[in-house]
């Protein structure tokens, strides 16, 4: 699934509109994902071989200038994010980020450029383009627009308590990925493999995609019936449905074609409750994930030994899973939903 969703969200950083016929609105197009992974899961070595394919755009610059650029005696200084057009921009660590950093982000995600004040005299207003975009600089401020999606890494649990993350989270697939001894191993000897079929990502920007009223009405009846998030938190389901239309679009587009169809929606549906548990699962800890992915069929104790926790640490992570409905229990066995 990871893979998958690391291509799609390429595929949508392509797609310039989607336009959501029932509504008669445009959804943002671009698909972002939020992955918190475990330390040496390759997620850098991961995100390199993404560059070297000419499909991501690595920021490794993390303050506002470095980011965005800068503008110094007139003259425009480029930031990494402009060379980010058409691909997936990926930053791998997010706790690196200052305030300042993660406010320009979620502008980002939110509008598809960023802004910044500058320092010292600009005679006049002034437009340089980049691939996907362009930069404006006038009275004081400088903007980059840029047509982009966005793949952001951590292995903090601290970050979930940021407001600017929280903020970010409402705007990007979230997956939480744990690693035990054995994938660490085969991971050490072979390396982390991404198999992404380049005949599949079209080579020119998309100009638009059209969701059908009828086929969103699809969408819908998924999204209305029952899930594991609960019905009254409606916000969810607001963002989730255009997520839906986001990876909808994306297997349009994929099959080279601009208007989805019930396959695309059937593609999409594949990763719904992969959606929700991700969502679910931004609020827990790394310890509640680990216990999350012993429930297979197993006793506490043998949880508790898998994950090297005390019987009554593990009793407490499994009621927090129980009340997210991310697990259920047969006698005095544990399992997970999905």
């Amino acid at each position: 699934m990871l893979e998958k969703l690391i291509k799609s969200a390429i595929i949508s950083s392509r797609i310039l509109k989607i336009y959501d016929e029932n509504l008669d609105r445009l959804v943002r197009p671009t698909l972002n994902l939020f992955i918190r992974k475990p330390f040496g899961f390759g997620f850098s070595t991961m995100a390199d071989e993404l560059a070297k394919l000419g499909l991501a755009n690595n920021i490794t610059e993390f303050t506002v200038p470095g980011i965005v650029g800068s503008v110094r005696g007139g003259r425009l200084y480029e930031g990494q994010l402009c060379y980010s057009g058409y691909k997936l921009t990926v930053f791998d660590e997010v706790m690196a980020l200052d305030q300042k950093s993660k406010k320009t982000i979620n502008q980002l995600t939110e509008y598809g450029k960023v802004t910044r004040t500058i320092q010292g005299f600009v005679e006049r207003r002034f437009e340089r383009d980049v691939v996907g975009g362009k930069y404006i600089v006038d009275k004081g401020l400088l903007e980059l627009q840029i047509h982009t999606s966005c793949l952001f890494g951590t292995a903090s649990d601290t970050v979930f308590q940021d407001p600017d993350i929280k903020m970010l989270l409402s705007r990007c697939f979230c997956l939480n990925l744990v690693m035990d001894k054995e994938e660490a191993i085969k991971l050490k000897k072979f390396g982390r493999d991404l198999r992404i079929d380049l005949k599949r990502i079209p080579e020119e920007p998309v100009d638009m995609v059209k969701l059908p009223a009828d086929i969103n009405e699809l969408l819908l009846e998924a999204l209305s019936g029952e899930t594991l998030v609960p019905d009254t938190d409606g916000g969810y389901f607001t963002r989730c449905h255009d997520d839906l239309i986001r990876l909808s679009a994306v297997h349009c587009v994929a099959r080279k074609d601009t208007e989805i169809n019930e396959k695309d929606v059937k593609f999409a549906l594949q990763f719904f409750r992969l959606h929700q548990v991700g969502y679910l699962g931004s609020q827990l800890s790394e310890s509640a994930l680990k216990v999350l992915e012993q429930c297979t069929g197993k006793t506490i104790g043998e949880i508790a030994k898998a994950v090297n926790l005390s019987e009554r640490q593990v009793r407490r992570h499994l009621n927090d899973l129980m009340k997210l409905n991310l697990i259920s229990k047969v006698e005095n066995r544990y399992f997970k939903i999905i």
